[in-house]
């Protein structure tokens, strides 16, 4: 749990703009990892226990037994993980196009299965550089989103980025390819 809400605090920005991610929604239903909880969450040790990360994501008190609890209105809620036993993900848009619902599903698993397999995380948010699209497409290579059987779910997610996403600056700046391009010529 710990990885998870370091992972979605570090990339919740670009997260956001790579999904399209309506503001309104940002301010009430799917609101951005609170800082002040995550330090005290990420200075708990390693072996504790689900009661003690229960009191720190309710701020003291459990509001895991009501339904609509005031925590569940976060991009990433684990208020559902103490409610019903499931990680929710409340920052995806609605859509009955099959390939996002894919893309959203899988991209979900893969933050999840990063958060499960990464050993420790770092609470550094991630800039949005010029380069938006091949800041994600690094993210989403990292998680393993690599391959042709990925290309549609990369496809869908990268479509809302501007930018290159093969480059990280602009091609003519890369001196390797300003050789090839003159001996072409």
């Amino acid at each position: 749990m710990k990885n998870a809400l370091s992972i979605m605090y570090s990339k919740e920005d670009i997260l956001f703009k790579a999904l399209n991610v309506n503001e309104s929604r940002v301010e009430r239903w799917c609101q951005k990892v609170r800082e002040p909880m995550l330090e005290k969450i990420r200075k708990l040790p390693s072996n504790t226990t689900m009661d003690r990360l229960r009191r720190e994501w309710y701020e003291g008190s459990d509001g895991s037994y009501e339904h609509y609890n005031w925590t569940r209105y976060y991009a990433l809620n684990l208020h559902s993980v103490f409610y019903r036993g499931t990680l929710e993900w409340r920052c995806f848009e609605s859509t009955l196009h099959a390939g996002k619902v894919r893309a959203n599903i899988t991209l979900a698993l893969a933050i999840s299965a990063q958060a499960i397999n990464q050993s420790r995380t770092v609470m550094r948010k991630t800039e949005i550089s010029e380069n938006p699209a091949f800041t994600f497409r690094t993210f989403l290579l990292r998680l393993g989103l690599i391959g042709p059987e990925y290309k549609n779910v990369r496809e869908h997610l990268l479509s809302k980025l501007p930018g290159d996403r093969a480059w990280r600056y602009d091609k003519a700046q890369y001196p390797s390819l300003q050789n090839r391009q003159n001996h072409e010529r």
